[in-house]
């Protein structure tokens, strides 16, 4: 299983073998150490700022990790330390990672909602109009309502690696994944299926 912890740098365009601009997100991703706790438990660690436990605290400084550290449990990890090389151009990957935090959102914002008349005497603008029947008087769950949009857990399949830098630690990838500016994320070899 390939697996790599890395910071999402930003967005830009390249030029394709094929004369085609492709927009393409950067990946800095700093080479990653495999911890292996006990018999079963193993995870990968990065040098980048995340959100660890006490105990997984211990766990990365005996391992030698002291700035910033994230830690994510995996399964089937080969080897000791993880970098951008086990990558190759071509290779289709899943990017995990926090979307964009936009606050709270009306219904035309956060669920495509249609406005009402601007004119003629018509007073619904951007309210979301009736939200359900006389019966069984209560909102009905999943209702489609205002508030809070994004920073929620978001996976994008499909993408495709377009270039690799080892030097510099970047991961260079097809189309847009999840997240800011210098979010984390997590980039796996998508399994054929």
């Amino acid at each position: 299983m390939k697996i790599l912890l890395g910071q999402k740098i930003g967005m830009t365009q390249l030029w394709d073998n094929k004369g085609k601009l492709v927009a393409a997100t950067v990946i800095q991703a700093q080479p990653n150490k495999v911890l292996r706790h006990g018999e079963s438990r193993v995870f990968v660690a990065a040098n980048v700022r995340g959100k660890v436990n006490k105990p997984q605290q211990k766990l990365a400084k005996e391992a030698g990790i002291t700035d910033g550290m994230w830690l994510k449990s995996v399964t089937d990890i080969e080897g000791e330390t993880l970098d951008v090389t086990q990558f190759e151009i071509g290779d289709v990957v899943t990017v995990s990672g926090t979307t964009k935090g936009k606050g709270f959102s009306g219904t035309i914002k956060r669920h495509n909602f249609h406005r009402g008349p601007m004119t003629h005497g018509g007073d619904n603008h951007r309210g979301p109009g009736s939200i359900g029947a006389q019966r069984p008087q209560r909102v009905p769950k999943g209702q489609k309502m205002a508030g809070h949009l994004g920073n929620v857990q978001f996976t994008s399949r499909g993408n495709k690696v377009i270039a690799v830098e080892p030097a510099e630690n970047l991961l260079v990838i097809a189309g847009a994944v999840p997240g800011p500016k210098k979010s984390n994320v997590i980039v796996r070899l998508q399994e054929n299926k």
